[in-house]
Parts: C-alpha cells; sequence; structure tokens
C-alpha cells in the first residue's frame, strides 16, 4: 500500500518528509472533513438554535466524546480543547500554579522539558515564592529512580514530565514517577505531545492528574490542542482565558463561569481544528 497518496502534499511536491515531530502533514481525510464542514455546516458551536449551529455544535461534542474515549477519560468533561500543547501547559500554570503555590512549595520538572512545559513555572516559581528544582538524566539520558526519589519530596506540590523526549527521544517511566509523586502528596502534570502518535494513552491507567497534547503532531490540523484533567481538579480551578461561551452570568460587578469544560473554552473555538482532530485519529 502506497500511504503516500493519503497526503496530497507527498504526491504533489514528490518529496519525501522527515519533519512530523515537529508537525506531521495532513491526510486526504483531514482535509475533506474540513471542506465539509465550510461546504455543509459551518456555524458557532454553542451559540446558536438553529440548524447550522445545533450540527456544528453535534459534530464539535462528538470530538470531544472521541477523545475521551481515545484517552480513556472517565468523561468527556475532562477534555478541553485549546490552542496546542504549550496553551494547555499556560492554562495550567497560571489556573493551577499561581492559584496553589505559595512561598517554600516545590516544583519539579525533568531537564528533558519542552521550553514550553519550563518557562511557564520559571514565572510561577518568581511571582508565588516557590522553588523549582529539576530532576537531571544519567548517562544513558534516563531519569533514575534515585533522582526521582532525591528531587520529588514532600515539598513538592507539582511534577512536571514529558512523556516521550523531542531531543532525547528518551520515553520516560511516566506510570512510576506519577505513583511516587503522588505519594508525596504532589499533582502530576503530562507532556504527551510527543508520545500520543505512537504509544497507547490511558489517563485512567496512569493516573495522571492533567495531560496535555497537540493535534498537528497527530494528523490534525495546526492550532488544535487537548488538555486532559481530573474532574475534581478542574472544578476547582479558576479560568485563565474569560468571554464569550464560558460565561454563565454577568452582572456590573461580577460574574460566574460555566461548567465544565465550557469554562476553560473561552471566545469561538478553532472548528476547523477540532473537526479536523476527529478525523485524524
Amino acid at each position: 500500500m502506497n500511504i503516500k497518496k493519503d497526503f496530497p502534499i507527498l504526491e504533489n511536491k514528490k518529496i519525501s518528509y522527515l519533519d512530523s515531530g515537529a508537525t506531521t502533514q495532513k491526510p486526504i481525510q483531514v482535509i475533506n472533513a474540513i471542506k465539509e464542514l465550510y461546504e455543509n455546516y459551518n456555524a458557532n458551536p454553542h451559540r446558536g438554535a438553529y440548524g447550522l449551529s445545533i450540527e456544528a455544535t453535534e459534530k464539535y461534542e462528538k470530538t470531544r466524546n472521541k477523545i475521551a474515549k481515545f484517552i480513556n477519560a472517565r468523561n468527556s468533561c475532562e477534555i478541553i480543547f485549546s490552542k496546542n500543547a504549550t496553551e494547555s501547559l499556560n492554562l495550567i500554570a497560571y489556573s493551577y500554579g499561581m492559584e496553589n503555590l505559595k512561598k517554600d512549595d516545590e516544583i519539579v520538572l525533568s531537564i528533558m522539558e519542552h521550553h514550553s512545559n519550563l518557562v511557564p513555572w520559571q514565572k510561577v516559581s518568581r511571582v508565588t515564592g516557590s522553588k523549582l528544582n529539576y530532576m537531571y538524566i544519567n548517562n544513558e539520558f534516563e531519569l533514575s529512580d534515585e533522582e526521582i526519589e532525591s528531587k520529588i519530596t514532600d515539598k513538592t506540590k507539582i511534577v512536571g514530565i514529558t512523556h516521550v523526549s523531542n531531543v532525547l527521544g528518551t520515553i520516560n517511566n511516566i506510570k512510576k514517577i506519577i505513583k511516587y509523586a503522588h505519594k508525596k502528596g504532589a499533582i502530576v502534570i503530562v507532556d504527551a505531545s510527543q508520545s500520543i502518535p505512537h504509544i497507547r494513552i490511558d489517563v485512567q491507567d496512569l493516573d495522571c492528574d492533567f495531560l496535555v497534547f497537540s493535534g498537528h503532531k497527530m494528523l490534525a490540523p495546526l492550532g488544535i490542542g487537548v488538555l486532559y484533567g481530573k474532574k475534581e481538579i478542574l472544578n476547582k480551578m479558576t479560568p485563565f482565558l474569560m468571554g464569550g461561551d464560558m460565561i454563565e452570568y454577568v452582572h456590573e460587578q461580577e460574574t460566574t463561569f460555566a461548567v465544565l469544560p465550557n469554562k476553560f473554552e473561552a471566545g469561538t473555538q478553532n472548528v476547523e481544528g477540532v473537526i479536523g482532530l476527529r478525523s485524524s485519529n
């Protein structure tokens, strides 16, 4: 079978593409799904009671349900659509980190983190007075048990860990790290951007508190990402972005927010990205 035929750009350009770690090319199924949206049911989800809006809402929410099943989330409301993994990580940093960390609390990251899971925590640590620590790799480019257990302590409140390093190719034993971090009372954020196209992920089995990934690394369009979070944690968090469909009621001096998942999806979303994501897996 000639898989190139599924990717128009590879047929048009007559090239071999080796940069899927940065972004994948898009198969005809994804391109056609976006074309169908604009030709047949283009409207703003959740914003109208007329036919097009209802159909757009149904397709939008079907994607959420599919992603929930794809990573075995307990509830589809635990799936938040974002722009990409970077935005998802910033949402966690601002909505959870800023609200829950205090002076002398500790954040622990691996030294192999993408800067999207590093720079936001630098700011959080400066603002909250918490301390940012790193787990370093050994000569095999891995995190040893000794390093994990010496860095994740009773003071650790947040652990950020990449599942697969985009630089080293190291596959971290995230299940073991999550188990140990929970034993110390910390929550764990998993960056699955590089792993999710290749490794079956079960968030319930892993017991991660948050997990993020970008659609564009798994055949979906650019500009669509996913944040998974445990429902009980998301419910306690305040929104990062405000306005649009994440509002319940607005008064002159105060506002109440919508329930999950709308609470974290401010404004008109990247509907074509969501539709393309559904067709990519």
